[in-house]
């Protein structure tokens, strides 16, 4: 399935969650396939008009991202990756969000 790029210019967001490293089941750091980079979870605030939700996001990131709770930021090339899990006879499925990074957008503190 090809990527599914998100439009973000009508949605805010804000940092609900320090970023953390990625794991995989046995408590390793995760990678991305294609840049071998670290891969971190941010957990952010998505507001837009008349809905709010917190979406978990991967960012790929050689280092931890630079960003903090209650930080508005601007996700870049955020996409959807919907997906199916069959185990033990029940089906999963939903939606993980990947981005190549996050952008601080800086407020008027006065």
């Amino acid at each position: 399935m090809g990527r599914l790029m998100l439009d973000t210019s009508r949605v805010s967001y804000e940092v609900s969650v320090n970023p953390v490293p990625k794991l995989d089941q046995n408590g390793q750091q995760k990678f991305d396939r294609e840049t071998k980079q670290p891969m971190w979870t941010v957990h952010l605030y998505a507001l837009s008009e008349g809905s709010a939700e917190v979406i978990n996001v991967t960012v790929v990131s050689p280092t931890v991202p630079p960003v903090a709770v209650r930080q508005p930021v601007l996700p870049l090339d955020l996409e959807a990756l919907p997906w199916v899990n069959d185990r033990d006879g029940k089906t999963r499925h939903g939606v993980a969000f990947k981005a190549a990074g996050l952008r601080p957008i800086e407020t008027d503190t006065k």
